[in-house]
Protein backbone atom coordinates (compact mmCIF):
# COMPACT_ATOMS: atom_id res chain seq x y z
CA UNK A 1 0.00 0.00 0.00
CA UNK A 2 1.50 3.18 -0.82
CA UNK A 3 1.18 6.56 0.65
CA UNK A 4 0.10 9.38 -1.17
CA UNK A 5 1.72 12.89 -0.51
CA UNK A 6 -1.75 14.10 0.93
CA UNK A 7 -2.13 11.28 3.54
CA UNK A 8 1.21 11.49 4.60
CA UNK A 9 0.79 15.47 5.07
CA UNK A 10 -2.72 14.49 7.17
CA UNK A 11 -0.47 12.27 9.30
CA UNK A 12 1.79 14.72 9.76
CA UNK A 13 -0.61 17.28 10.71
CA UNK A 14 -2.53 15.50 13.05
CA UNK A 15 0.36 14.56 14.72
CA UNK A 16 1.79 17.93 14.67
CA UNK A 17 -1.50 19.76 16.06
CA UNK A 18 -1.73 17.29 18.94
CA UNK A 19 2.25 17.72 20.05
CA UNK A 20 2.85 19.85 22.65
CA UNK A 21 5.96 20.68 24.27
CA UNK A 22 6.32 19.81 27.71
CA UNK A 23 6.79 23.43 29.63
CA UNK A 24 9.51 23.73 32.33
CA UNK A 25 10.18 26.24 34.00
CA UNK A 26 13.26 27.32 34.92
CA UNK A 27 13.24 30.70 36.94
CA UNK A 28 11.01 30.28 40.08
CA UNK A 29 8.16 33.17 39.69
CA UNK A 30 8.40 36.38 41.24
CA UNK A 31 12.03 36.47 40.44
CA UNK A 32 14.12 39.02 41.14
CA UNK A 33 18.14 39.10 40.06
CA UNK A 34 21.41 40.64 41.14
CA UNK A 35 25.14 39.64 41.42
CA UNK A 36 26.13 36.99 43.50
CA UNK A 37 29.75 36.15 45.31
CA UNK A 38 31.09 33.57 42.34
CA UNK A 39 33.38 32.14 45.21
CA UNK A 40 29.93 31.38 47.35
CA UNK A 41 28.94 29.07 44.05
CA UNK A 42 31.84 27.94 42.04
CA UNK A 43 33.20 24.29 42.48
CA UNK A 44 31.65 20.37 43.28
CA UNK A 45 29.01 20.14 45.75
CA UNK A 46 27.74 16.54 46.83
CA UNK A 47 25.26 14.81 48.87
CA UNK A 48 23.57 11.64 48.99
CA UNK A 49 20.22 11.05 48.14
CA UNK A 50 17.70 8.42 49.98
CA UNK A 51 19.08 5.38 49.29
CA UNK A 52 22.48 6.77 49.82
CA UNK A 53 23.82 7.40 45.92
CA UNK A 54 25.75 10.43 44.91
CA UNK A 55 24.17 13.39 43.99
CA UNK A 56 26.61 15.48 42.19
CA UNK A 57 26.74 19.39 41.21
CA UNK A 58 29.28 21.31 40.06
CA UNK A 59 28.54 24.63 39.18
CA UNK A 60 31.51 26.86 37.24
CA UNK A 61 31.44 29.99 35.05
CA UNK A 62 30.05 32.29 37.79
CA UNK A 63 29.14 35.79 36.32
CA UNK A 64 26.88 37.80 37.34
CA UNK A 65 23.70 36.17 38.29
CA UNK A 66 24.34 33.24 36.08
CA UNK A 67 26.01 29.99 36.35
CA UNK A 68 26.60 27.15 34.29
CA UNK A 69 25.39 23.86 36.15
CA UNK A 70 26.48 20.11 35.69
CA UNK A 71 24.00 17.91 38.05
CA UNK A 72 23.70 14.34 38.38
CA UNK A 73 21.80 12.05 40.64
CA UNK A 74 20.53 9.03 40.32
CA UNK A 75 17.38 9.99 39.67
CA UNK A 76 17.22 12.28 37.99
CA UNK A 77 19.98 11.04 35.72
CA UNK A 78 22.75 14.16 33.89
CA UNK A 79 21.49 17.46 33.55
CA UNK A 80 23.72 20.32 32.65
CA UNK A 81 22.55 24.06 31.22
CA UNK A 82 23.10 27.44 31.82
CA UNK A 83 21.51 28.88 35.24
CA UNK A 84 19.77 32.18 37.16
CA UNK A 85 20.53 32.72 40.54
CA UNK A 86 17.64 34.56 42.51
CA UNK A 87 18.03 37.10 45.09
CA UNK A 88 16.68 34.28 47.68
CA UNK A 89 19.96 32.51 46.24
CA UNK A 90 17.84 29.71 44.85
CA UNK A 91 17.78 28.56 40.95
CA UNK A 92 16.52 25.25 39.00
CA UNK A 93 17.50 22.57 36.82
CA UNK A 94 15.25 20.16 35.20
CA UNK A 95 12.60 19.04 38.23
CA UNK A 96 15.45 20.01 41.06
CA UNK A 97 15.56 23.55 43.09
CA UNK A 98 18.94 24.09 44.45
CA UNK A 99 19.12 26.62 47.52
CA UNK A 100 22.39 28.33 49.02
CA UNK A 101 21.53 27.64 52.85
CA UNK A 102 24.84 29.07 54.32
CA UNK A 103 28.48 29.16 53.20
CA UNK A 104 29.47 26.15 51.51
CA UNK A 105 26.09 24.54 52.27
CA UNK A 106 23.01 23.99 49.74
CA UNK A 107 19.61 22.62 49.55
CA UNK A 108 18.93 20.46 46.94
CA UNK A 109 15.13 19.49 46.36
CA UNK A 110 13.51 17.25 43.58
CA UNK A 111 10.28 16.29 42.60
CA UNK A 112 10.32 12.26 41.90
CA UNK A 113 7.58 11.15 39.60
CA UNK A 114 7.00 6.76 39.93
CA UNK A 115 6.92 5.85 36.37
CA UNK A 116 4.49 3.12 37.37
CA UNK A 117 1.74 5.20 39.33
CA UNK A 118 2.65 8.85 38.26
CA UNK A 119 2.45 9.64 41.76
CA UNK A 120 5.23 12.47 42.44
CA UNK A 121 6.89 13.10 45.51
CA UNK A 122 9.76 15.52 47.29
CA UNK A 123 13.18 14.11 47.65
CA UNK A 124 15.34 16.79 50.00
CA UNK A 125 18.91 16.29 49.93
CA UNK A 126 21.81 18.39 51.78
CA UNK A 127 25.25 19.27 49.69
CA UNK A 128 27.94 20.29 51.04
CA UNK A 129 30.78 22.37 48.74
CA UNK A 130 33.95 20.23 48.30
CA UNK A 131 37.45 22.32 49.06
CA UNK A 132 39.85 22.50 45.97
Amino acid sequence: MAITSASSTNIFSILQSAYTAPTEISIPPGSKFANVDPSQWQGTWTAKDSNGKPVTLKISNVSGYRATVRFQSADTGLQTGRVYINTNNVFRVGSSQMQLTSAGQMTINTVITDPTTGNQSMETNYAALQSS
